[in-house]
């Protein structure tokens, strides 16, 4: 909820676009295709959806994806 000067209540969302292109970006281990061992999950990457908590399961199975594999890297 935002509340304006004029003491009015206006309810909206926030949209921030940008971060890590996902073709930079393999999508099952979330291991950056340019940096070895750099892993990135929720909003460091450029993903835009609807709302309504999808961000939350995107940034959930990311961090998940990136943890997973990252823990299991030997390289």
């Amino acid at each position: 909820m935002i509340i304006m000067s004029d003491g009015q209540k206006h309810f909206g969302v926030a949209v921030i676009g940008g971060g890590v292109d996902l073709k930079e970006v393999d999508s099952k281990t979330m291991r950056s295709k340019i940096v070895k061992n750099l892993f990135f999950a929720g909003e460091i990457l450029d993903i835009d959806g609807p709302t309504g908590g999808y961000n939350l399961q995107i940034y959930w199975s990311t961090g998940y994806a990136a943890g997973k594999h990252a823990a299991e890297s030997k390289e």
